[in-house]
């Protein structure tokens, strides 16, 4: 493997579906793939024998993987005959299959695929049911239980590879954080319940002004944060307006509306001190949200 040009401190987790219960015998004819590593270990990722599903860096890929050591187009997976192909596109640091080198090879349940040296996966022949249950395990794992936002240690494994990324590759990578507004009376105003349908109101009306690709997370209680990638400062901080913007609004609750507003900061990678980190970028975007609420609320702080 010629290329190296990977985090020697990144390492990879790994996710066992045997503990699970999910049985080694297949069962069904539904194939997927199960990440095993990173921010989205245990992730499920159906395939369809009608489409070749392409692995890479590309933001196009079916499965695109901001890694370093991943090739921008690395593997495709086809249908063939009976079953899948995992097929290598000529990737810097090769694709492996149950740890040894392939250029093609034909998928048996449980094999456990690697991408580069960061990035793996196992495909499975398994059944609705139990397909079901790995995805809502998943998203128990990784998401907020009231707003369906992602939760903070999501955030946190996400963040270390967009910083890694952003850093190998010379991209920029940015943090939006926002906290409503006096949400203390809003609960004590409407109660409760009123303030949890204002966080699922605000994770929904956020996510609507999101790409795909970027990260919108619960960070504690009434504050938020949105990772954003390969945007400057400009393009961040017209992100944050609008988020802000979206949010200057009354929230409609059992026949009461609740005002509500928001308060913002945001950051980018490059304005950290060298070398930039996870903690540098946070630590400079909650300073400018404190300042934004100090400023008088429901406005977006991106200096100082």
């Amino acid at each position: 493997m010629a290329e190296k040009d990977f985090e020697e401190s990144e390492s990879t987790a790994v996710f066992s579906l045997d503990a699970l219960g999910v049985p080694e015998v297949p069962r069904g004819s539904r194939h997927v793939l199960v990440r095993m590593d990173g921010s989205d270990i245990g992730k499920v990722i159906a395939l369809k024998e009608d489409h070749s599903f392409t692995i890479g860096r590309r933001s196009d890929c079916d499965l695109s993987l901001k890694y370093d050591g991943v090739s921008r187009n690395h593997a495709r997976i086809v249908y063939e005959g009976e079953g899948y192909v995992v097929e290598d596109l000529g990737s810097s640091n090769g694709t492996l299959v149950r740890g040894q080198a392939i250029q093609r090879h034909r998928l048996e349940h449980g094999d456990i695929l690697q991408f580069g040296p960061l990035v793996s996966v196992r495909y499975s022949i398994t059944d609705a049911q139990e397909e079901n249950i790995l995805r809502h395990l998943y998203e128990a794992s990784v998401r907020d239980s009231l707003t369906g936002a992602f939760n903070r240690e999501y955030l946190s494994e996400r963040l270390k590879t967009e910083v890694a990324f952003a850093v190998r590759h010379r991209t920029e990578t940015s943090l939006i954080m926002f906290d409503l507004d006096h949400f203390k009376r809003v609960n004590d105003t409407y109660g409760h319940q009123a303030g949890d349908a204002v966080l699922i109101s605000v994770v929904q009306s956020v996510t609507q002004t999101l790409r795909a690709e970027d990260v919108l997370a619960r960070y504690g209680g009434e504050e938020f944060a949105v990772s954003v990638r390969g945007i400057d400062m400009a393009g961040t901080k017209r992100l944050a307006e609008r988020i802000r913007e979206a949010n200057h609004r009354e929230v409609a609750y059992k026949g009461q509306h609740v005002p509500i507003s928001i308060s913002v900061g945001c950051a980018t990678l490059s304005e950290c001190d060298d070398p930039p980190t996870v903690d540098g970028l946070i630590a400079l975007t909650d300073k400018r949200l404190y300042a934004a609420k100090q400023a008088g609320r429901n406005r977006v702080i991106a200096a100082g």
